[in-house]
C-alpha cells in the first residue's frame, strides 16, 4: 500500500490500511481502478472483535444476546446482522469523528488484491486460519465471510413488505479453494449469522 501516508505503511501493526489504488464499482459491484483524482478508502486492518462490540452494546445500553460468546474477546464479532453492523459503525463513527461504514464489496476485493501482493494475507484475513476451534452451529472461523455495505429489495407479494438483503464478501482464500467462484452472496440484511463478521471503512483525504 504504497500510497499510504507514513503512520499507515505498517498494516500489521496499525489500525487501517489505505488502499492503493482508487476504487469505482459498476453495477455488479466489480472493482475498477480509477486514474481520476479521488479520496482514498482506509479499511480497518482486522474485523470488529466481540469486546469492541460489547463495549458498543454497553455505550448504548443493549444487553448482548448471548453473554457466553463475549468470552471470546479478540476474536471476529459474528451474529450481527448488517443492520446492526451499519449501527455499530455510526456509532464509533461519532466517537472517532469520522464517516464510518462497511465496506463495499469492490473495496473488499481490492484490500483482498493488494493484501496478497504485499504479502499480508495471513494478518488481514486472520479467521482463515482458525484461531479457535469452533463457532456456534460447528463453524470453524475458516469460515467467516463479511458483510458489505450493498443492500437489495426484494419485492414481496401485495400487503407484504420488502424483504431486505445484504451483501456478504466471500474471502479470497474460500473462492481459490474452489467452495465458491462468486465473490458475494445474498442473506437477510435483519439476521446475524454464526460465518458472518464485518470491518469498518472510511473515505480519507483526497489522493491524486
Amino acid at each position: 500500500m504504497t500510497n499510504a501516508p507514513a503512520t499507515q505503511r505498517d498494516p500489521i501493526s496499525k489500525r487501517w490500511i489505505a488502499l492503493e489504488r482508487a476504487l469505482s464499482a459498476d453495477s455488479a459491484g466489480t472493482a475498477r481502478t480509477s486514474h481520476a483524482p479521488t479520496f482514498q478508502t482506509l479499511i480497518a486492518a482486522h474485523p470488529v472483535s466481540w469486546e469492541e462490540y460489547r463495549d458498543y452494546l454497553r455505550a448504548v445500553g443493549q444487553p448482548p444476546a448471548s453473554p457466553v460468546h463475549f468470552e471470546r474477546h479478540s476474536a471476529p464479532v459474528t451474529d450481527v446482522a448488517q443492520a446492526d453492523a451499519v449501527a455499530y459503525c455510526r456509532w464509533l463513527g461519532q466517537r472517532e469523528g469520522k464517516a464510518l461504514r462497511l465496506p463495499t464489496v469492490a473495496e473488499l476485493m481490492e484490500l483482498a488484491s493488494e493484501a496478497e501482493e504485499d504479502g499480508i494475507s495471513m494478518e488481514v484475513w486472520p479467521h482463515e486460519h482458525g484461531h479457535r476451534p469452533e463457532l456456534r452451529g460447528g463453524m470453524n472461523e475458516m469460515f467467516l465471510c463479511e458483510w458489505t455495505a450493498e443492500t437489495e429489495e426484494v419485492p414481496m407479494p401485495a400487503g407484504q413488505p420488502p424483504r431486505i438483503l445484504g451483501s456478504i464478501f466471500y474471502p479470497p482464500w474460500l473462492r481459490h479453494g474452489g467452495h465458491t467462484s462468486n465473490s458475494q452472496a445474498h442473506l437477510l440484511a435483519t439476521e446475524g449469522y454464526s460465518f458472518v463478521t464485518f470491518r469498518v471503512a472510511y473515505r480519507g483525504a483526497q489522493s491524486s
